[in-house]
C-alpha cells in the first residue's frame, strides 16, 4: 500500500480572504434626537446627524481634514452610554486615517470603538485587515476568534473558523490549533464537504489515520457520485492496509469500493494482492465473479475480458474448478474472440473433460484468429491422432510445415500421405457444401440479391459496352473445345464438375494479363494465356482452375461486370432500390434500375423481393466490401480444396500478381492456413471421397 497519506479532493486557499472594510454608514440610526439644555439661560446642542451628513460629504469629496473634524464634533456632542453611535463614530475616524495612510492611529480608533462595543464588527474586520498587512499572525487569530464569538449565524462562524484553522497552519505550525478550529467548525456544519476535505488532509498530517477514516465514512455518506464514493471508500482501505495494518477491515473497504466503483483498477489489484498473499482464493474467486456484470452492463468490454480471465485461471489453478473455469473463459473469449491463449486454455480443459471434440473446435477457432501460431496446430495434430483421424493430423501437419515447425513425427505422416496429383472426388459438390468454403465475410442475403438480377445486369451491361465499341470479341479460332486433350483445358473441364460449376467458354490466347482473365462477353468467357498453359504441375493448374471457376458461380459472376467496389455497390443499391422506392439512387442508374425492373423473369423477382425483405428484417446493413474479400478468399480455398496440398497452394499464392479487394499474399496465406485446419475443409474431404486413410499410407 502506498506510504503517502490520502491527498484531499480539493484544498481550500492557503490564506484567509482579508476581510473588506465596508464604507462608513450615511447616517447612524442608533444617534439619539439633539440634546437640549436644562438651563434655560443656554441655547441647546446642535443635532449630530447633520454633523454625520456632513462628515460623509466631505469623505465623498476626499476632504479627510473637513471629514475628521466633523466626526470629532459628532463625537462630543454624543453621551458616554451611547456605546453603539461613538464605536461607530471612532470606526469611521479610523477609516479617515487609513485614508490618510496613518495606519497606527486608524488601528487606536479602531481599538477605541472596540472599548466602546467589543463586538463591533465593522472595527474587528478593519484590525484583521491591519494585522495580516502587518503579518501579525496571533493578533489575526486572536481578532478573528472575536469575529466567531460575535457572528450571529452558524454560517458566518464556520467561514471565520476555517480562516482560523489555515493560519494555524500555513503562518504559525500551530497543526493541533488547526485541527480543533476545524472540529469546531463540523460542529457548526456538520455536512460541509469542504470543511470534512481540510480536515481529512490535516488529520492525515498529523498521522491520525483512525480519524481519518472517521472522516471518510461522513464523506461517503454524503456523496452521489459512486465514483467518488468509491474513491473516499480505497482511501479507507489504504488507510487500514498500509497504516493502521487491518487487513480485515481494508478488505472489507475494498469491496466497498469496488461495489460503488467496479472499474477501480487500483481497489482490485490491491485487493487482489492480499487475498493472493493469504491464500483467501474463493473470496477472491467472488470478487472477480461479481465484477464480470457490472462492468458488462458499463460497456467496460476490455475489463470484463481481464476480469474473466483472471477468474477463469484462478478457478483453474487454485480452486481446482475445471466447470468453473470452462465458464470464465468462455465469458474471455466472447467479448474477445482472439484471444486465442484462452481458446487454448480451454480447449485443454476440455481434453481434461474427456471432450476432445470440444477441444478440437476450440482450436480451430484460434486458428482462425491467430492462422500462424505454431502451438494450435501442433496439439491439433496430437488430438487427432490421438482419435486416428487420419486426414485431420494431415492436414494440421502440412500447416506445420509450412511455418517450419514440422518435427519427424509430422514429416513422417506428409511422406506416406503425399502425393503428386490433385484430388480424385467419388462424387461432385453439392451446392449446399459452399458452406464449408466460404470465407470469412461471406453474406447470403448479398449473394441472393446478386443471384437474382446478375443475368439482367450482365446483359445491360454488354449492351453499355457494345453501344460504346468497347465489347471484346474473342476470336473463334482460338477458342477450345471442351474435348480437347490440352492439360489446363481437361483441368478445367475436371474443376467444373467437381465444384458444380458451368463450364464457361475456353479461349487460348497469346497475350493475357495475369495468365487468366474472365471476359466480359454475351456468353461466359475465360480467355487463357502461355503463363497458363505452360509449365504447371497437372495440382497447380487443379488450384488455379478452382480459384478461376468460384467467379462463375451465379452470384460472383457479378463481380465479372461489376468488378469495383462503386460499381458493385450501384449494382446492389439499384436492385434493392427496384423492391423500395425510398432508397435513392444516382442518374448514372436510371438505365440500369429499368433493366432489373423490366428484365427479371418471375423467379428472379420472388427471390430479390425474398432477399431484400430479409435485409429490411436486419436493419439494411451491408458490408460489400467483406463480401468481395470473402469471394476472393473462397476462391483460393476451393483452389485448395482441388489441388489438395496447402504447399502447392501456397506456391501459387506467392507467384500470382494479382491483387482483388486489396488482400495481398500474407492475407491469402493466413486465411489458408486457417482453412486447412477447419472442419469445413475436413468435412468437404470426407464427403467428396478424398480424406486420407491408414490403410492408404505408404
Amino acid at each position: 500500500m502506498s506510504d503517502e497519506p490520502p491527498t484531499p479532493a480539493s484544498a481550500p486557499s492557503l490564506l484567509p480572504p482579508e476581510p473588506t472594510i465596508p464604507p462608513p454608514p450615511r447616517s447612524l440610526r442608533t444617534v439619539p434626537p439633539p440634546v437640549t439644555r436644562t438651563s434655560q439661560s443656554l441655547p441647546p446642542l446642535p443635532a449630530v446627524e447633520p454633523m454625520l451628513d456632513a462628515a460623509q460629504d466631505a469623505m465623498e469629496r476626499k476632504d479627510w481634514d473637513a471629514a475628521l473634524e466633523a466626526f470629532k464634533k459628532a463625537l462630543f456632542l454624543l453621551a458616554p452610554e451611547e456605546k453603539s453611535a461613538r464605536a461607530s463614530i471612532y470606526a469611521s475616524i479610523g477609516e479617515v486615517k487609513l485614508a490618510q495612510s496613518k495606519g497606527k492611529e486608524a488601528e487606536l480608533n479602531f481599538e477605541k470603538a472596540l472599548g466602546e462595543l467589543p463586538t463591533h464588527s465593522r472595527s474587528l474586520v478593519a484590525l484583521v485587515s491591519l494585522a495580516i498587512s502587518a503579518g501579525s499572525w496571533d493578533r489575526v487569530v486572536g481578532l478573528r476568534r472575536k469575529m466567531v464569538d460575535v457572528a450571529e449565524d452558524a454560517e458566518t462562524k464556520a467561514k471565520e473558523l476555517l480562516s482560523i484553522s489555515e493560519i494555524l497552519e500555513h503562518k504559525r505550525g500551530d497543526l493541533d490549533g488547526a485541527i480543533l478550529a476545524l472540529e469546531d467548525a463540523r460542529k457548526l456544519r456538520p455536512k460541509h464537504v469542504t470543511t470534512l476535505e481540510r480536515l481529512r488532509a490535516l488529520y492525515a498530517k498529523a498521522n491520525r489515520w483512525a480519524d481519518v477514516v472517521e472522516v471518510l465514512d461522513k464523506l461517503v455518506d454524503l456523496s452521489d457520485d459512486p465514483v467518488l464514493s468509491g474513491a473516499y471508500r480505497f482511501a479507507q482501505g489504504d488507510i487500514m492496509l498500509g497504516r493502521l495494518r487491518d487487513e480485515p477491515r481494508g478488505l472489507a473497504f475494498l469491496e466497498m469500493c469496488l461495489a460503488d466503483h467496479p472499474a477501480h483498477e487500483k481497489a482490485l489489484s490491491a485487493l487482489a494482492s492480499v487475498r493472493q498473499r493469504r491464500e483467501e482464493w474463493a473470496e477472491l474467486a467472488r470478487t472477480y465473479a461479481g465484477l464480470v456484470e457490472p462492468l458488462a452492463a458499463r460497456q467496460m468490454r476490455d475489463r470484463v475480458w481481464d476480469v474473466c480471465r483472471k477468474l477463469a485461471v484462478l478457478k483453474r489453478d487454485k480452486l481446482l474448478d475445471g466447470p468453473g473455469a470452462i465458464d470464465a473463459f468462455l465469458g474471455a473469449v466472447e467479448v474477445r474472440p482472439d484471444d486465442v491463449e484462452s481458446r487454448a486454455a480451454l480447449a485443454e480443459l476440455w481434453v481434461a473433460k474427456g471432450d476432445r471434440a470440444a477441444a478440437v473446435r476450440e482450436l480451430e477457432r484460434a486458428a482462425e484468429h491467430a492462422p500462424t501460431r505454431v502451438q494450435t496446430y501442433r496439439r491439433l495434430f496430437e488430438l487427432h491422432t490421438r482419435a486416428q483421424r487420419v486426414d485431420r493430423a494431415w492436414l494440421a501437419a502440412t500447416c506445420l510445415e509450412e511455418l517450419g515447425s514440422a518435427d519427424v513425427d509430422h514429416e513422417l505422416l506428409l511422406g506416406q500421405f503425399r502425393t503428386d496429383a490433385p484430388i480424385r472426388p467419388t462424387v461432385p459438390l453439392d451446392p449446399t457444401w459452399w458452406e464449408d468454403l466460404d470465407a470469412p465475410g461471406a453474406d447470403g442475403i448479398v449473394a441472393r440479391i446478386l443471384r437474382s438480377v446478375v443475368r439482367v445486369a450482365a446483359e445491360a451491361r454488354v449492351a453499355e459496352l457494345d453501344a460504346k465499341g468497347k465489347l471484346l470479341t474473342l476470336p473463334e479460332d482460338r477458342k477450345q473445345a471442351h474435348t480437347s486433350t490440352a492439360s489446363l483445358v481437361r483441368t478445367f473441364v475436371w474443376a467444373s464438375k467437381v465444384l458444380g460449376i458451368p463450364l464457361c467458354d475456353l479461349y487460348a490466347l497469346d497475350q493475357v494479363p495475369l495468365g487468366i482473365a474472365a471476359v466480359q462477353g454475351r456468353t461466359p468467357a475465360t480467355a487463357l494465356g502461355p503463363g497458363a498453359l505452360s509449365g504447371r504441375s497437372i495440382q497447380e493448374l487443379a488450384f488455379l482452375a478452382g480459384r478461376h471457376l468460384t467467379y462463375y458461380r451465379r452470384e460472383n459472376y457479378a463481380l465479372v461486370f461489376f468488378p469495383t467496389l462503386p460499381e458493385l455497390t450501384t449494382l446492389v443499391v439499384t436492385a434493392v432500390g427496384t423492391e423500395l422506392d425510398d432508397v435513392p439512387l444516382p442518374d448514372s442508374a436510371a438505365r440500369l434500375r429499368e433493366a432489373i425492373a423490366s428484365g427479371l423473369d418471375e423467379s428472379e423477382k420472388a427471390e430479390l423481393a425474398s432477399a431484400v425483405a430479409d435485409l429490411e428484417a436486419r436493419g439494411g446493413t451491408m458490408d460489400l466490401v467483406a463480401w468481395i474479400r470473402s469471394v476472393e478468399l473462397t476462391a483460393h480455398r476451393a483452389g485448395l480444396l482441388l489441388c489438395g496440398d496447402l504447399r502447392v497452394a501456397l506456391r501459387e499464392v506467392r507467384r500470382e500478381e494479382r491483387r482483388l479487394a486489396d488482400l495481398g499474399a500474407d492475407d491469402k496465406r493466413a486465411d489458408l492456413l486457417a482453412f486447412t485446419a477447419s472442419d469445413g475443409l475436413g468435412r468437404l474431404r470426407e464427403r467428396l471421397g478424398v480424406a486420407a486413410h491408414a490403410s492408404q499410407a505408404r
